[in-house]
């Protein structure tokens, strides 16, 4: 009786092994899919609402979650108070300390941050292509994790089961 319980115990903590990292893999996108989000959101109140850096931040940081509403809210507020700093260097803190607790991809990461870089100083329109030219590089990541994503959620459950099934015949 007890050796019953035993193995549907280990059964279900090596299947709840394999459901967690699963879950962390679909977290991992979903994050992905805000990142590209908020940059679309980015690029239509600079191209359609023509509207500056400080209150598109503003406007963006109404409409998403946190971590990130309070983060464009600092920027916001950073940026008026304008004290020499670049946008760069403002959107890089703020969003290095937002992205802390984000399971992406050390890449990804660097690329939302790197996007920064490449705003502060353009007009409008140039700009919104800066915008659209970090949105393609994550579409290609995201594209790139839902390609793997499949694979490597079947590899994991059938392992994790797997490794279950190994352990009860070891210690039966």
């Amino acid at each position: 009786m007890f050796r019953l319980i035993g193995v549907l115990l280990l059964m279900a903590g090596s299947i709840g092994i394999g459901w967690s990292v699963k879950e962390r893999l679909k977290k991992n996108l979903e994050d992905l899919y805000r990142m590209k989000q908020i940059l679309h959101m980015l690029q239509n109140e600079i191209e359609y609402s023509r509207a500056p850096l400080p209150e598109a931040c503003a406007r963006v940081g109404n409409r998403v979650p946190e971590p990130y509403r309070s983060a464009f809210f600092s920027i916001r507020r950073e940026m008026l108070v304008n004290d020499g700093r670049s946008f760069w260097e403002i959107w890089s803190r703020q969003m290095e300390e937002c992205m802390k607790e984000l399971s992406v991809a050390r890449e990804d990461k660097r690329n939302f941050l790197d996007f920064g870089n490449c705003i502060g100083f353009m007009d409008g329109k140039m700009q919104a292509g800066a915008v659209g030219q970090y949105m393609h590089k994550l579409d290609i990541s995201i594209g790139r994790m839902e390609k793997e994503m499949a694979d490597k959620c079947k590899v994991i459950m059938s392992l994790s089961i797997m490794g279950g099934l190994m352990l009860v015949i070891i210690l039966l």
